[in-house]
């Protein structure tokens, strides 16, 4: 439901209801296709939840929002492992039942000084719940002797608690929006690239800052820009102090759009940049780093009445490059990259009716 009544004379929105998921996961796990399946996964997860979002009006100047969710989550999973199928090298995963009730909630505000500045910010708690796939692929397999271990579908749930706050300025053709905000994670799910299994990180902590810009010099030209800083570092276990692979300290964008002639022509540009960061499966962060790196896009569009156009160049300088690479588990210095297209071509053309 969504109620837009005052309540007491102040200005209120609420957003609430219910909702249920059912999600039914069968799998045939064999060598090849055809073959006698080595692992047969049953697995079904229900969750029911109920929230809340309300935002009232305290004073003309000043709005003042809160909510929360409370949801339960079953899960019934099963695996039937045949010790005689062709390629069974492993063992049979234990049965798990299993009901959980997690909860979220939030808090804030907004405050307008004046039309032009405003102030902003807010606190959570929030949670996400691994799904039936993440379960299956659950781990670890073996032990250090590579012998097998039996799977259990356990996963924790992931939690965090995080805090922002920030300001607003729209000056007309000016705007910009700016934060600063600080999370700290429980039961982190990630998965192993290496060894192809989910597990829970150790407790993490993400925390930086978002910038975003744009200036309207006329009805047809517009400059936008976007700026982030992003620490993630692991808060405690043996990598405490370490960064989180994945995670680049700095990324940045800048565009321009320019309505060259009432929407018939339009022409866009971005430029997209972003620093060096770990590479997957790099805990120890004494592996290379995965280097950083920019690329531009450019892109022709225009529309009339029912009919739209567009041809895009993305990566115009045909940049090399990749943002996704595996650190070995036993060679120092060794990885394997994934490189991304180089210079690629999209045209489109299309009607709306």
């Amino acid at each position: 439901m969504s109620i837009k009544n005052p309540i007491l004379g102040l200005p209120s929105n609420i957003l609430t209801g219910i909702d249920y998921y059912d999600a039914t996961y069968h799998s045939n796990r064999s060598e090849f296709n055809g073959f006698p399946p080595i692992h047969v996964y049953d697995l079904s997860q229900q969750t029911l939840g109920g929230y809340w979002q309300q935002t009232i009006g305290v004073l003309p100047t000043t709005d003042f929002s809160y909510g929360g969710r409370a949801q339960n989550t079953r899960l019934n999973a099963r695996d039937r492992f045949d010790p005689t199928a062709p390629g069974a090298f492993d063992t049979q995963a234990l049965p798990l039942d299993s009901s959980e009730t997690q909860y979220a909630l939030h808090v804030g505000f907004e405050h307008r000084f004046t039309d032009v500045f405003s102030v902003f910010g807010r606190a959570a708690r929030a949670f996400r719940t691994p799904d039936v796939d993440e379960r299956v692929a659950s781990g670890p397999a073996f032990d250090v002797f590579f012998n097998p271990i039996p799977g259990t579908f356990k996963l924790k749930t992931q939690t965090s608690h995080d805090v922002e706050g920030g300001f607003r300025i729209n000056a007309g053709l000016f705007q910009v929006q700016s934060s600063i905000y600080d999370m700290d994670l429980v039961n982190e799910i990630h998965f192993d690239p290496v060894n192809f299994f989910n597990y829970n990180l150790d407790p993490t902590r993400r925390y930086g800052s978002e910038t975003n810009t744009s200036v309207r010099v006329s009805d047809s030209l517009l400059f936008r820009s976007a700026f982030a800083y992003t620490r993630a570092i692991f808060r405690e276990g043996p990598f405490a102090g370490n960064d989180v692979p994945l995670v680049s300290r700095y990324t940045a964008n800048a565009g321009v759009t320019w309505n060259v002639w009432q929407n018939y022509l339009v022409v866009d540009a971005t430029l997209r940049g972003w620093s060096e960061r770990r590479l997957d499966n790099d805990q120890p962060n004494r592996q290379p780093l995965i280097p950083a790196n920019a690329t531009i896009d450019f892109k022709l569009s225009g529309q009339y009445e029912h009919f739209f156009w567009s041809v895009s160049v993305n990566n115009v300088l045909n940049a090399l490059y990749y943002d996704y690479a595996i650190a070995s588990a036993f060679t120092d210095g060794g990885f394997s990259a994934y490189p991304l297209p180089g210079r690629t071509y999209l045209v489109k053309a299309g009607a709306t009716f």
